[in-house]
């Protein structure tokens, strides 16, 4: 049986606001309204919201060459 544990070349990269911030170049409020939108693929753990690379990548392209305001 496979190791569930073993990292693959496909591993999930999980965002946290600050490194939203840091790859979108906008501040840590804006980040923070962004990830707590309704439209955005964030993820609430507790009180812990995260993002996951892969879903932020699809989500920029569907909103490429349009306006998102928060």
């Amino acid at each position: 049986m496979q190791n569930k544990a073993a990292m693959t070349n496909d591993e999930i990269k999980i965002l946290t606001a600050k490194e939203l911030a840091e790859i979108l170049r906008i501040g840590r409020d804006k980040a923070y309204a962004l990830i707590k939108s309704s439209s955005f693929p964030s993820i609430c753990i507790g009180k812990r919201y995260v993002v996951t690379e892969k879903a932020l990548y699809e989500w920029l392209s569907r909103y490429e060459h349009r306006t998102y305001m928060l």
